[in-house]
């Protein structure tokens, strides 16, 4: 009975442990399973992404030297034939002021234009305008004086405007009308109305007084105090300049150096029997000399994205 007794508990004790086995140890061990596949599979998912990313980084670093040489070849050798049209060009309008009597006077004023057109703003042309004008009386034998006046001073205003646009970005500027009618009734200067202006946070108090104006040559002979307040202290700093203000004057050239690297400058808008418009503008003097553009901010976002262009500059150069 002993033996039979103890082979019935050997029996239960095994149909227990397969019912363990069957119903409570094996769903856990596929949920230990699956549970063990879905740490390695994130595991191993992560350890390639690092990797992707790294041989990503590794690329795009490779990419962008490789950009970077390229673009910058690519601008050497355009900046050379540039450089090497511009000189041409140069020479061979300089040719016409250097030996004026073998040209007339409709070629002088073409190779002006072209003069104006692509060194406005490095060149100070005011002397060839002025010797334009001169000669116009002289060899306008048979075409009308104000028709090349008119073609002169178009030019000039035409090349002021553009240096206007390009200081104004970062300057700040008045206007103001002179009576010519009234300068002409009194004795001495005739002085504007006083007017501030504020650039990158340096105020300057600005008085311009007019001497005396040649109706002729369209010219006015202006006298400019410009007043700016000393950091910690009460001192005025006072600064005097004249010039002869006519439509040759260019603000990126012909302008007053100021403390804090600015300029100002002073235009001639327009010029009439009975008034005369100008404007005062203040600008950083980093706007007086100009450089490549676009050169700098084109690199910083090719290290930046890995692209020489966004799409906003795309869409502005198209």
């Amino acid at each position: 009975m002993g033996e039979e007794e103890k082979g019935k508990a050997e029996k239960n004790l095994g149909a227990k442990f397969e019912k363990f086995t069957t119903h409570y140890l094996g769903p856990c061990g596929s949920l230990i399973i699956a549970t063990a596949i879905l740490i390695s599979g994130y595991l191993g998912s992560n350890y390639l992404k690092e990797r992707a990313a790294a041989k990503a980084r590794t690329d795009k670093g490779v990419l962008t030297m490789e950009a970077i040489q390229i673009y910058s070849d690519m601008m050497r050798e355009q900046e050379e034939a540039e450089n090497n049209l511009r000189k041409d060009m140069f020479n061979s309008s300089m040719k016409v002021f250097s030996l004026p009597d073998a040209y007339d006077l409709e070629e002088q004023l073409l190779n002006l234009e072209l003069l104006a057109l692509n060194f406005h703003e490095t060149f100070n042309l005011k002397p060839f305008f002025r010797f334009i004008r001169e000669q116009i009386p002289v060899s306008s034998v048979y075409d009308p004086k104000e028709m090349y006046l008119t073609r002169l001073y178009t030019t000039a205003k035409s090349i002021m405007k553009k240096q206007m646009m390009i200081v104004e970005g970062e300057g700040e500027k008045f206007s103001q009308t002179i009576d010519l009618e009234r300068l002409g009734q009194i004795q001495g200067s005739l002085q504007l109305d006083e007017e501030s202006l504020v650039v990158q946070g340096v105020k300057r108090n600005y008085k311009i007084y007019v001497q005396k104006a040649n109706y002729e040559l369209k010219e006015i002979l202006v006298r400019l105090e410009i007043r700016t307040q000393k950091e910690s202290s009460e001192d005025i700093d006072t600064k005097i300049s004249e010039c002869r203000l006519d439509y040759f004057n260019f603000p990126m050239i012909h302008n007053v150096v100021l403390s804090h690297d600015q300029r100002c400058a002073v235009v001639l808008n327009e010029f009439t029997e009975s008034c005369a418009d100008i404007t005062l503008i203040a600008f950083p003097g980093s706007l007086a000399v100009r450089g490549k553009p676009y050169y700098q901010d084109v690199i910083q976002n090719l290290l930046v994205t890995g692209k020489l262009f966004d799409e906003n500059i795309n869409k502005e150069l198209w």
